[in-house]
């Protein structure tokens, strides 16, 4: 598991980066699964949310904030990191190198949930989490506050887990200590932080779109998709296996020149490993441009409309 959150923004390379889909992208699920609940559940999820309201005082990483409810809470669960020891709820590290496991199941690379001991993150994975806050949200004997909490950790987890790079790691973060050339920019990025928001953000730029018009876009493009994904069961196991086999298909498998994949029992990067890795990254000069782009952002596109299909099809059924 990643283990050094606490360093993380004392390196300029993980700053603003190990955010799953970032703060756009994160709001365009919650404004296309908006979208696709039913009037009921909108309603609910509406009036748990307001009942519940966000500190006001609380420090948001996302400056640009929506007015919608469900999409202004969707990346909430970034903001509380440190504050609730949550770090590693957001990812479960499967090995690059590793095609599959029996039964579909991601428990070699996840811990249950469990409480924070001696100040540390609390143990935990993203596909615990999301069965962790499921519970909550279910339960109708918790508190309104209690329940509100858990509908945003929801939100926010269900983008998280259509993110590649939240799945997979190649001993190197997953993609944050990997940095590249991206369109040719003299300054490197670093590969977590492209699939979060570079590419997302130069699409809805060279559509001359913005947030709301694009994810209206992306809910017209994959519409027909609606009773796959929405109408699905939940089954957390077999989409951070989907995410995970993109890393290694298109996410990782598509650079140029390739990065080699990794041997699983190297172990856990560390700070000093991070840089060790991105050296070896860096001396291959990597570079993604246009190429690269037309095949990633149409499947950031698809992955963004499953995580909040999915979401509102979790809420019109709970709701």
């Amino acid at each position: 598991m990643r283990s050094f959150s606490g360093v993380l923004c004392l390196l300029p390379l993980f700053c603003g980066s190990a955010f799953g889909w970032g703060c756009e992208g994160h709001q365009m699920v919650g404004l296309i699964a908006r979208a696709r609940l039913t009037p009921a559940a909108s309603a609910a999820v509406d009036k748990l949310l307001a009942d519940n309201p966000l500190d006001p005082s609380q420090r948001r990483f996302c400056k640009d904030r929506p007015a919608d409810l469900m999409a202004d809470s969707a990346s909430w669960a970034d903001d509380m990191k440190s504050q609730d020891k949550t770090f590693t709820w957001h990812f479960v590290d499967i090995p690059l190198a590793v095609k599959d496991a029996p039964g579909g199941i991601v428990a070699k690379w996840c811990e249950e949930i469990g409480p924070s001991v001696d100040g540390r993150d609390r143990p935990g994975c993203i596909t615990t989490a999301i069965a962790y806050e499921l519970n909550i949200l279910r339960d109708k004997s918790k508190t309104g506050a209690d329940r509100a909490k858990a509908l945003r950790y929801l939100i926010h987890f269900y983008g998280d887990l259509t993110q590649p790079l939240h799945d997979s790691d190649n001993h190197d973060q997953g993609g944050n200590c990997t940095r590249i050339t991206l369109f040719g920019q003299e300054r490197l990025e670093n590969l977590h932080g492209i699939w979060d928001d570079r590419l997302l953000s130069r699409d809805v730029n060279e559509r001359k779109s913005n947030q709301s018009d694009y994810a209206k876009g992306i809910d017209t493009e994959f519409g027909a998709k609606w009773q796959t994904w929405g109408e699905a069961k939940t089954d957390v196991n077999a989409w951070a296996w989907e995410g995970h086999e993109i890393a290694r298909s298109v996410t990782y498998g598509k650079l140029t020149p390739p990065i080699p994949v990794a041997d699983p029992a190297l172990g856990q990067t560390d700070r000093d490993g991070c840089n060790v890795e991105r050296a070896k990254v860096e001396a291959l000069h990597v570079a993604i441009a246009g190429e690269y782009a037309a095949v990633a952002v149409p499947v950031i596109r698809q992955q963004l409309a499953k995580a909040a299909y999915r979401l509102a099809g979790l809420l019109n059924q709970g709701f």
